[in-house]
């Protein structure tokens, strides 16, 4: 496999701060919008959240409350598949994350969401649409976020480029301008491979195939339902099923059958955040522990 460290003279042993990218096909991961979320000590990755809130906040407010359908199609209209970042599923396997209808699946998605076309503030944060709109997935976030960000990733390429003594070469792409709120054309210099440009990504924010709405529902079932139906809040005739009763007398939940059981679909999950306040933030706490960004060893 010609991978950007082998392309470019790299050691394999040497270690790098960027997602080594196959040249010739694509890697079946993606840029992952908690991860984000929680690294926002990290000045690149802090950049990268204010810019995605930005974009969501005018899609949400400007669009999605409106139903401006026309004019919000036309603001996603620049949300094309992201060739230079070698990212997501094969040509053979993408169907319809690149097809030409990706403005009308998010715009759509939005508008059926009783949070975002209510302007609830919480399909603000790339995150939490991720995790609680149906219709949008971790390929079509990921793309989202690279387009989105571009003059980002951008940037941390030439950075790259730079360190290891990469030659570079001037290309027009698009970004969202986080302060103008529009869609911005700008010069960035990059590496390229047979003629294409190349933009390279932080490892940091990379995950593969990854369900948080069976993450969200697990931790709902562990530490909001399960302590409902041990404290008596929740009765149902199936109770019995969801408490084991130990020999010293202690009543402990049975997670899985609770989780079997109370399990939302993507599209209900507000169901849980509404009666559960304060649960997707102490989720994305969650998430940070245990579900890290991709162990690279081996990949290759």
């Amino acid at each position: 496999m010609n991978t950007f460290k082998k392309q470019f003279g790299i050691p394999d042993s040497e270690p790098v701060e960027f997602l080594n990218i196959p040249l010739d096909s694509d890697i079946e991961l993606f840029i992952d919008p908690f991860l984000i979320a929680n690294n926002r000590g990290h000045k690149t990755f802090n950049d990268i959240y204010i810019q995605l809130k930005s974009f969501f906040e005018r899609l949400n407010r400007d669009f999605i409350v409106t139903n401006d359908r026309m004019h919000g199609l036309e603001y996603l209209d620049k949300l094309h598949e992201p060739n230079e970042y070698h990212l997501g599923y094969s040509a053979s396997n993408k169907g319809a994350a690149i097809s030409d209808t990706r403005a009308e699946t998010i715009f759509d998605a939005l508008r059926n969401n009783r949070f975002a076309r209510g302007g609830v503030s919480l399909t603000n944060e790339a995150h939490n649409v991720l995790l609680l709109v149906t219709g949008i997935g971790q390929d079509i976030m990921s793309d989202t976020i690279a387009n989105v960000c571009r003059n980002i990733f951008a940037d941390f390429t030439y950075r790259q480029c730079l360190k290891h003594g990469i030659a570079t070469a001037a290309y027009q792409r698009d970004y969202f301008n986080a302060t103008t709120k529009i869609w911005e054309l700008q010069e960035f210099n990059l590496p390229s491979y047979m003629g294409k440009p190349i933009i390279l990504l932080p490892q940091k924010i990379i995950s593969s195939t990854r369900s948080y709405v069976n993450h969200y529902n697990y931790f709902v079932a562990h530490n909001c339902i399960a302590k409902d139906i041990l404290n008596g809040n929740i009765t149902t005739t199936q109770n019995g099923n969801f408490v084991k009763t130990l020999s010293d007398g202690t009543r402990i939940a049975i997670i899985k059958r609770i989780y079997k059981a109370y399990r939302k679909l993507k599209g209900d999950l507000i169901d849980f955040v509404i009666k559960y306040k304060g649960s997707l933030e102490d989720f994305l706490d969650y998430a940070k522990e245990h579900y890290p960004a991709v162990d690279f060893s081996g990949i290759y």
